[in-house]
């Protein structure tokens, strides 16, 4: 089987690890993590991902037809929502946000975050891709002003102000070794990060079996959403966080 993933950069050492040991052949278009704080944008470019997977087929670019496209992502805030199948399968998880992905099922990251209480996750992939887990101030004056611009400036106060209330629901800061490459300064990092913010660190470790599964193409139903052409993502309110969906005509 020929799968083509479309990857949040995070991944990049998981999946290129697995990738590497799958029978199947594996391509994969990378998307930068920085979208993850804009889903409207992460929506748009992963639109775009997938036409210009079509282009190259058309232009000769890409010379073999994938049997399948993988959405290495999560629900992601959304960010999934209205990608659509034209004529090649389109498989995606069926999970919050990629945590889930390096925890190994959604089931478990349910439990880790009722375990844990209020939790903010992170890895040695989030740590290695992001400047700062937390928005610094040139990006929250960068939102600021984008929301000042279609909203007005009291109403970007208030914007602002709401997206960076969560941070005040947490008290630990949850690290994830990494299977793949993990050193000793990411979990310094990592507990410098909770130190800034008072928080307590809670350490586990990853488990690949979704991201196997992915490059294997085993999907299950009740763990993939697999798009047929003329559907596209939705969001599902019964816990299965994604379902099929058809424009009506």
């Amino acid at each position: 089987m020929r799968i083509h993933i479309i990857a949040c950069r995070i991944f990049a050492r998981e999946l290129g690890f697995l990738a590497s040991q799958s029978d199947n052949t594996i391509d994969i278009t990378w998307i930068g993590r920085g979208l993850h704080n804009d889903s409207s944008r992460l929506r748009s470019r992963l639109c775009d991902a997938v036409d210009e997977l079509y282009r190259q087929l058309e232009n000769g670019e890409m010379e073999y037809r994938p049997d399948a496209i993988v959405l290495a992502y999560g629900l992601c805030s959304n960010g999934v929502i209205g990608v659509r199948c034209r004529d090649i399968p389109i498989v995606i998880p069926r999970t919050d946000d990629c945590i889930a992905l390096f925890m190994g099922s959604q089931e478990r990251y349910l439990q880790e975050f009722s375990m844990s209480g209020s939790a903010c996750w992170c890895n040695s992939a989030w740590l290695e891709q992001s400047t700062s887990l937390f928005d610094t101030d040139t990006i929250r004056r960068r939102k600021w002003q984008e929301y000042a611009e279609k909203y007005g400036e009291d109403n970007a106060d208030y914007l602002l102000e709401m997206e960076s209330g969560w941070i005040r629901n947490y008290s630990t800061l949850g690290y994830i070794h990494s299977s793949v490459y993990d050193t000793p300064a990411y979990l310094e990092r990592a507990k410098a990060e909770a130190a800034g913010k008072g928080w307590k660190l809670r350490e586990l470790h990853d488990d690949l079996r979704l991201l196997r599964m992915m490059v294997d193409g085993t999907w299950n139903a009740e763990e993939f959403l697999i798009l047929q052409p003329g559907e596209r993502i939705a969001p599902d309110y019964t816990g299965r966080k994604i379902q099929a969906a058809v424009d009506p005509e």
